[in-house]
């Protein structure tokens, strides 16, 4: 039995609706998912309210936001937060209207270079909830203009390819300290694709708690390795899969992350 604290839904970029999303953890027996979105708690309130009818699987409300740090694009995980704060929902606003520029940039840059793709098409994929390369990518796969999702990435909007944008966003130690303001647990996600260890003591400074030690994306080595440096530095180790649903780069990977229940136990110790 394992618990996944690490999953998107349409309120950002993933494909998977709420009740697919707890379809799939009963089916997996999993213990506890939390819905952890792109700068956005749309969901939030469906994965309490699915929650009641879905015996054995507790509900985790969270979030994944957008940081910088010397150019890298560094998330943070927030476990708990008071999501209905005035400042955490001005937080997100301002982060939706600066991702919504990128957006409207990278589009424009595309059409420059004679693609289709049109700002109303994201738009509507995006289903109003935050706008990012993933729905650009998805609305160059439906106009014909790649042969698949990932291609977007290597040849347009992936970093250092020609329409790609930063991000206008918070540092890390903002975000952490705007997650620990509303009463949340902040969790350095997917430190093995982040490449800011040397900066880890640092965000421990600003409030980081944990740091995500499970997660698809990291070898067996690099999981022992931020479990020990976990212990090490007094931080919670957590897990997730980081899903997005069967039509992304990763495929379906819900279930395939085992983070042990311990992980949650020490989030709520945190709160």
């Amino acid at each position: 039995m394992s618990v996944d604290l690490h999953i998107h839904t349409p309120a950002s970029d993933g494909t998977l609706t709420p009740t697919q999303i707890f379809d799939l953890a009963a089916s997996l027996r999993l213990e506890a998912i939390a819905f952890t979105d792109h700068d956005n708690v749309d969901n939030l309130e469906a994965g309490n309210k699915l929650s009641l009818n879905y015996q054995g699987i507790e509900f985790v409300p969270g979030v994944e936001m957008s940081s910088d740090v010397n150019g890298h694009d560094i998330h943070i995980l927030g476990y708990y937060i008071n999501y209905h704060d005035n400042f955490f929902k001005k937080h997100l606003s301002d982060l939706k209207e600066r991702r919504l520029s990128r957006a409207k940039e990278m589009i424009n840059c595309l059409n420059s270079l004679g693609l289709t793709v049109t700002f109303d098409q994201v738009f509507k994929l995006a289903k109003g909830g935050i706008v990012s390369r993933a729905h650009i990518a998805r609305a160059l796969l439906a106009n014909g203009d790649i042969a698949t999702i990932e291609e977007a990435f290597e040849r347009y909007i992936g970093r250092s390819c020609p329409c790609y944008v930063e991000k206008s966003i918070f540092s890390a130690e903002e975000v952490i300290r705007c997650i620990r303001q509303v009463g949340g647990v902040a969790v350095l996600a997917h430190p093995g694709t982040s490449d800011v260890d040397d900066r880890i003591e640092d965000f421990i400074k600003a409030g980081l708690q944990g740091i995500e030690a499970y997660h698809t994306d990291h070898t067996p080595q690099q999981t022992e390795k931020y479990l020990n440096l976990a212990e090490s530095l007094k931080l919670i180790a957590t897990g997730g899969s980081d899903c997005h649903g069967p039509n992304s780069p990763r495929g379906l990977v819900i279930g395939t992350v085992n983070a042990p229940k311990t992980c949650l136990e020490a989030i709520k110790k945190a709160r």
